[in-house]
């Protein structure tokens, strides 16, 4: 593995991001197909070259995950997959059946659902076959067969289980999510010296509200307190136990609040939303993500390990690749540019 290599690469990568003011000029486009050929000019130009001729937004979003898995696999072959980063990519392949299972659910019909699912992640790594048996299965239970033996085993039997109890589609996103953060902490874990402890580092706010929202939901969801506990074990949080006991035995929405408050800013981002579990958690999970993307920035300045640029570079084009496809989205709806910089948070 050349070292330096992936070194350059990573700082490569981060020299070609797009500015506040490129963002600000794309979302003026006036169509999609004006937001394409913008975009164009940029590093994404090789992802857009075979879209259709009037693509829609949900086309436009798939070449953009499309280059960022492309990347990721790049930087396995060049690392010799590492675990880490595999670890990381395996988020992918867990969003991709995330949504195959969430469409299931909304009892999506057949076409519709081979349209939601991008298999194109599971495609790069050779394990298109097991989407292709879950995406022919009619129901729960053949799901749950075609998936046996294979990675996605746990995460769909859980996030089913936990769906079917609670009625909530969110319940299949925590689930799927707290499977890929256990995975990418262990690898984490079995790193030594200043490695661990900068992606530690990196990714402690976004563990912290990973494990807040788990608690949130299953207050939502009416569970009790040993249930909590359990669902969170294998989130590796740094949130104050005592903090945590309180948020635990907290009875409704204001004391949670009230026991948040005495975190945010030291252990998990500053929130807005007050009104209900669900707005918290939800804030939670988005600025938990963002927290992640602005350390790797800020360890851009520090560190001078290629792992841990490698990763920084991963995040700082996902968090790109999801503005771009929030813009291109706002913009086939319609929305006024003012308002579709807020909803993106550039």
């Amino acid at each position: 593995m050349d070292s330096g290599y992936v070194y350059a690469l990573a700082f490569s990568v981060k020299g070609r991001l797009l500015g506040r003011r490129d963002l600000e000029e794309l979302a003026s486009s006036k169509s999609v197909e004006d937001f394409v050929a913008a975009l164009r000019a940029t590093h994404y130009f090789e992802a857009l070259t075979s879209l259709p001729q009037r693509p829609n937004a949900r086309v436009v979003e798939r070449a953009l995950w499309s280059h960022l898995y492309r990347y990721h696999v790049r930087l396995l072959r060049l690392t010799g997959w590492s675990p880490v980063l595999w670890a990381l990519y395996e988020r992918h392949l867990f969003r991709a059946m995330k949504a195959l299972v969430r469409g299931m659910a909304s009892r999506l019909p057949q076409e519709d659902l081979m349209r939601e699912v991008d298999t194109t992640a599971a495609e790069l790594v050779e394990e298109r076959d097991v989407f292709a048996r879950a995406l022919a299965s009619r129901d729960f239970q053949e799901l749950l067969g075609s998936v046996r033996g294979t990675r996605f085993e746990g995460p769909v039997s859980k996030a089913l289980a936990l769906y079917e109890r609670t009625g909530d589609p969110a319940a299949i996103d925590l689930e799927f999510d707290r499977e890929a953060a256990a995975g990418f902490t262990r690898a984490i874990g079995r790193l030594r010296g200043w490695d661990r402890r900068w992606l530690a580092w990196a990714f402690e706010w976004h563990l912290n509200s990973l494990a807040v929202e788990t608690v949130l939901r299953g207050k939502e969801w009416g569970f009790e307190q040993a249930e909590l506990r359990r669902a969170i074990e294998g989130i590796r949080f740094t949130v104050p136990r005592q903090v945590l006991e309180v948020l635990l035995e907290s009875k409704d929405v204001d004391e949670v609040s009230r026991a948040l408050q005495l975190i945010e800013g030291r252990s998990v981002p500053r929130i807005s939303a007050r009104s209900s579990y669900g707005e918290m958690a939800g804030e939670l999970r988005e600025r938990g993500w963002r927290s992640a993307v602005e350390r790797f920035r800020k360890l851009y300045l520090t560190s001078v390990s290629h792992l841990v640029l490698a990763v920084g570079s991963l995040m700082l084009i996902e968090e790109e690749v999801r503005k771009l496809a929030g813009i291109c989205a706002g913009i086939e709806l319609g929305m006024p540019k003012s308002k579709l910089l807020e909803t993106i948070a550039i």
